[in-house]
C-alpha cells in the first residue's frame, strides 16, 4: 500500500494546480512535497504528473487516481471534522454493568433527569450480581463496592457508605414471633441472596455491633440472584431477609417491614462507577461520570 500521507499530498498538489501553492497551503516546503511525489510515483510505478518548470498537470493515470479517491479522502475528513458533535452535541451510548439494587437505587434516580435533559445519549444497563469483565464484555463502566481496584482502574465515588440490615413483616413477626438474638435466626425462616447460578451457599449475612462482627449462613426457603425480588417476598411475609437500608426504608417508614437487631447494622464502604484508566473519553462518557458521582 502506498503511503496515505503521499496519497494526500498527491491530492493538495492536484487540486492546487501548484507544487508552490500546495507547499504554502500545507505549511510544508516545496522540495519536500517534490520528495514526496516522486516516492508515490516510484510506489505505484508510475507517473502520476506532467511537469517543467512553469506548470504542471496530471497524467491519464494521475487523474484517474485523483477521481477515486478524492471523494474519499474528503469523506474521511469529513468523518473525523463529525466527531465534534461528541463535543459540540453529545450524543451515543454507554454500557454499565452493576447489581439490580445499584441499578434501581442508586443509578436510576440520577439518570431519569439526566435522560430527560440527554435525549441523544442512550443508556444501557445490564444487571449482574457477579464481578465481571467489563472490558472484555464490552461495557464503559461497572459498578462495585470500595475503590480497591487494579491500577488500569479509575474509581468515582457514587454514593455515601451503606447499610445492610435484617427485616421481616408484621404478619410473619405475629405468626413466628420476633427474634432477639442473631441466634435465634436458626429457628426461623430466612430469605437470601445467591449470587451466582451454581448450587453454593447462599450469600452470608454479616452483623456488626461496635468492635464485634458476626456472620450468619441461612438456609433459606426461598432464594433470588435479584434483590428487589427478596424485599418483596419479606413484605409478603414469607420470611425473614437480609437487605440494603436504601431498599426497605419506605416499608420501614410506613410500618410494612419491622427492622431486627437495629444495633447490629453493618454498615459498607460506598459504591464506586470503575472504568479502564484510558484518555480521550467522548464527552458522552464524561457527562455520565458527572451525573453518576457524589
Amino acid at each position: 500500500m502506498p503511503n496515505f500521507n503521499d496519497l494526500h499530498t498527491f491530492i493538495q498538489i492536484a487540486q492546487a494546480g501548484s507544487f508552490t501553492l500546495a507547499a504554502e497551503r500545507l505549511g510544508v516546503s516545496k522540495s519536500a512535497l517534490s520528495h514526496s511525489i516522486r516516492n508515490l510515483e516510484t510506489e505505484l510505478a508510475i507517473r502520476l504528473f506532467n511537469r517543467n518548470t512553469r506548470r504542471i498537470s496530471l497524467t491519464d493515470a494521475g487523474l484517474q487516481l485523483f477521481q477515486h479517491i478524492q471523494p474519499l479522502f474528503t469523506g474521511i475528513v469529513q468523518e473525523v471534522n463529525a466527531l465534534g458533535d461528541f463535543h459540540d452535541n453529545p450524543k451515543g451510548l454507554v454500557r454499565i454493568n452493576c447489581s439490580d439494587f445499584v441499578a434501581q437505587t442508586l443509578l436510576y434516580p440520577k439518570l431519569r433527569p439526566f435522560l430527560l435533559a440527554n435525549r441523544q445519549i442512550r443508556v444501557d444497563i445490564f444487571c449482574d450480581n457477579s464481578l465481571s469483565d467489563i472490558i472484555g464484555q464490552g461495557f464503559d463502566f461497572g459498578v462495585r463496592m470500595g475503590e480497591s481496584l487494579n491500577d488500569e482502574m479509575i474509581a468515582v465515588k457514587i454514593s455515601e457508605p451503606f447499610e445492610m440490615i435484617t427485616v421481616a413483616s408484621p404478619d410473619y413477626l405475629s405468626q413466628f414471633g420476633k427474634p432477639e438474638t442473631l441466634a435465634e435466626l436458626n429457628s426461623h425462616i430466612t430469605l437470601a441472596m445467591r449470587f451466582t447460578a451454581d448450587q453454593g451457599n447462599p450469600v452470608a449475612w454479616e452483623f456488626q455491633q461496635g468492635d464485634k462482627v458476626a456472620s450468619y449462613r441461612p438456609t433459606p426457603q426461598f432464594s433470588h440472584n435479584l434483590n428487589n425480588d427478596l424485599y418483596q417476598a419479606a413484605l409478603d411475609g414469607i420470611g425473614i431477609a437480609w437487605l440494603p437500608r436504601l431498599t426497605a426504608q419506605t416499608a420501614l417508614a410506613d410500618g410494612s417491614l419491622v427492622e431486627l437487631f437495629p444495633d447490629w447494622a453493618m454498615t459498607y464502604e460506598p459504591f464506586y462507577l470503575y472504568y479502564p484508566s484510558r484518555k480521550g473519553n467522548s464527552a458522552v462518557f464524561r457527562l455520565v461520570v458527572d451525573a453518576l458521582k457524589v
